[in-house]
């Protein structure tokens, strides 16, 4: 008799444990890797721009030298790739903006939180304080700031969002002393996006981004 009762008890604790309240899986919070995700409909919208390298492997760190300042970004990241052109000549020998403008340069720590064009993931400022040192030690150097969605999601939301970020950069710039140095911030929605909006999200991931490129 006490087996049976031990047999009734534990197969009602797991009952219990697979009970969901009616409507609980939506919008439902999901853990992948430490990355937010919301696995609903409704707020799929604000899961845009500025989230595509929180995704895939590990990246390594690495110091990168602004004339005799040490900055910690990631190896083969936008503080390298910055430096590594700024150094030669080639901007400076750029005719116009037409010779830079198809060139961009995605941020790959720089972080918003859902449905937020003002509020930063935690480590995303130390990349806006980078970029703002790397312009400081290149004065003559201009950029512009671009925000990116992916395909999914109400356009209208995405082209507010994106355009919201971009301000947001442009302002933070500002904020450290380089806002003469930032011509432009635009949103581009999903207009550039090249994954289609039935792909998977991580998938969808290299379309929402935040990017700068030089100008004249």
């Amino acid at each position: 008799m006490r087996k049976v009762i031990l047999g009734f008890a534990a197969a009602a604790l797991i009952l219990s444990c697979k009970k969901v309240p009616k409507g609980g899986n939506s919008g439902v919070l999901k853990m992948e890797e430490g990355v937010e995700r919301y696995d609903s409909h409704e707020v799929r919208g604000s899961e845009h721009a500025g989230t595509a390298t929180a995704h895939g492997a590990e990246k390594k760190s690495v110091e990168v030298d602004v004339n005799g300042t040490k900055l910690k970004a990631y190896e083969g990241g936008l503080e390298q790739k910055l430096v590594s052109y700024l150094s030669t000549d080639a901007y400076k020998n750029a005719a116009d903006d037409a010779a830079l403008k198809d060139t961009w340069y995605n941020f790959d720590n720089v972080n918003f939180k859902m449905g937020s064009t003002n509020q930063l993931e935690a480590g995303s400022a130390e990349q806006l304080a980078n970029l703002a040192a790397i312009l400081k030690a290149y004065p003559d150097a201009k950029i512009r700031v671009g925000g990116y969605t992916d395909k999914t999601g109400d356009e209208a939301t995405n082209m507010k969002i994106s355009q919201g970020r971009a301000d947001f950069i442009k302002a933070e710039l500002a904020k450290a002393g380089v806002g003469s140095q930032v011509l432009g911030a635009e949103g581009y929605g999903s207009k550039f996006a090249t994954v289609a909006a039935t792909a998977s999200d991580a998938e969808r991931a290299v379309d929402r981004k935040m990017a700068v490129r030089f100008t004249k």
